[in-house]
């Protein structure tokens, strides 16, 4: 008689905090602080937000290089990997990452062996523009507790980024962000998601991957972040927070790695990544009839449910 699988688990940390522009030590002691008060909880993995060891809102080039670090052993990784040895954590931190004479928006992920891997943000939002340069890749690291994907805030609005973790095996995709209120409408709504989580809930319904997002709070240089940071898990719902939007948390949840497997088998005939049909998904133009709107319209080719 077969011995059943072991389930595999993780449990996963959010920190939602306030880091600070140009306060280098400050957000440093604030890392640390959150990095050990995940591993305090038992947690596997914790995510800090975006930019964590620099603050956000930059005035200039050379206030957003006096920022940088090395991604491989500036002060914040230090810090952070000392943590990982002591506890057996590990964490993903964003960071203002030092490349020559350039910086690229990063996070770290970071464990007890040192740093083992960072991805660069692919997407850059505003004025994010004017003082990082994109990546070009995105990491998946075999962690013992399972393989996971690194993507930053703005990101998100691409599925593709999160399609291609999945693809490569990732469970669990962690998303350093700092969601602002900047170029929206509705900034949250009455149950307090900001569309941040939305987006998020979505991918992990689409990939079945579990996702977890730290956001930070607070108003830096008059850009407001919206909290409400959020754990989802594979099948899409969430399985802690969100997170409120002004207050500093820690928000951990134990996720069974073995729900990856079963949100990505929708039914007995259907799997969200087999069923791909990358064949077929061209666009066919084609021609309008009406004399009134002599346009081109256009049809995606792909297959139809019966």
């Amino acid at each position: 008689m077969s011995q059943p699988t072991e389930e595999r688990r993780a449990r996963i940390a959010v920190a939602q905090y306030e880091p600070h522009v140009g306060d280098l030590d400050g957000n440093r002691e604030q890392a640390v602080h959150w990095a050990r008060a995940a591993a305090a909880e038992g947690a596997d993995l914790v995510v800090l937000p975006e930019l964590a060891s620099s603050g956000y809102t930059f005035g200039s080039v050379e206030e957003a290089q006096a920022a940088a670090e090395d991604a491989s052993a500036g002060p914040t990784v230090n810090a952070l990997v000392e943590v990982a040895r002591e506890t057996g954590i590990h964490v993903v931190c964003g960071i203002d990452e030092r490349d020559g004479d350039c910086r690229h928006n990063s996070a770290v992920l970071l464990g007890p062996a040192g740093r083992l891997a960072t991805y660069r943000k692919l997407h850059l939002f505003y004025d994010e523009q004017s003082w990082f340069v994109p990546g070009t890749a995105l990491p998946v690291v075999d962690l013992p507790f399972g393989r996971v994907g690194m993507v930053i805030c703005y990101d998100l609005w691409f599925p593709e980024a999160v399609r291609a973790l999945a693809l490569a095996g990732a469970d669990i995709v962690a998303v350093p962000t700092n969601w602002v209120a900047s170029f929206k409408r509705t900034v949250h709504d009455d149950r307090g998601y900001c569309q941040g989580d939305y987006v998020a809930m979505a991918s992990a319904a689409q990939n079945g991957v579990v996702m977890a997002c730290a956001d930070r709070i607070g108003t830096e240089r008059g850009l407001t972040f919206l909290g409400a940071s959020i754990i989802v898990g594979a099948d899409g719902w969430p399985v802690a927070g969100p997170a409120p939007a002004d207050s500093s948390t820690l928000l951990v949840a134990d996720v069974a790695l073995s729900s990856v497997a079963a949100a990505r088998q929708r039914t007995p005939r259907n799997n969200l990544l087999g069923d791909r049909r990358p064949d077929a998904y061209t666009v066919e133009p084609v021609a309008s009839h009406s004399a009134s709107s002599p346009r081109v319209a256009v049809r995606v080719a792909s297959h139809r449910e019966p």
